[in-house]
This record gives structure tokens, sequence and C-alpha cells, in this order.
């Protein structure tokens, strides 16, 4: 199993609404909005990184009040436990 985190800029205003419909997408499997220098971050997980790339591009991405987005996969397989 793959795991990612986007950390999220988005349109003031949409916040709630983006958290909503994230929530509903395959693979996401924590969504939350943060205090600090991005106001969300969600986990997403699969079961390769191509498919956590098709994940976010193809369904993520789209959802409307994103300004910027930032993909970081997991790389040390002992923090994925």
């Amino acid at each position: 199993m793959e795991t990612a985190y986007i950390l999220f800029h988005l349109q003031s205003g949409s916040k709630k609404n983006f958290i909503e419909k994230v929530k509903g997408i395959d693979g996401v499997k924590e969504a939350r909005l943060v205090i600090g220098i991005f106001d969300a971050i969600v986990r997403i997980e699969a079961e390769s990184i191509p498919e956590l790339e098709r994940i976010y591009f193809n369904q993520i991405d789209t959802v409307n009040g994103i300004l910027d987005s930032r993909l970081h996969f997991v790389a040390c397989p002992r923090t994925r436990k």
C-alpha cells in the first residue's frame, strides 16, 4: 500500500465545501482543514504510485476552490505502518 499527502491553498469561502467533496473520493482516507501556511491536508492511499497519481490528477485536482496544491509521497516503508 502506498500513501501520499496533499497540501492545499484554497479560495476563501470554499474550504468547507472542498473538504466535503474530497472526502467522497475513493482512496481519500483523511481530509482536514488546518491552520498555517496551507488551508487543508488530505491523505490518500492506493496500491501503487501511479494509482495515487491518477486519484490526484483525475479526481482531487478537479475539485473547485483549489488555488495551489502540493503532492508528497511517503518515501520510507517503515513510516507507512
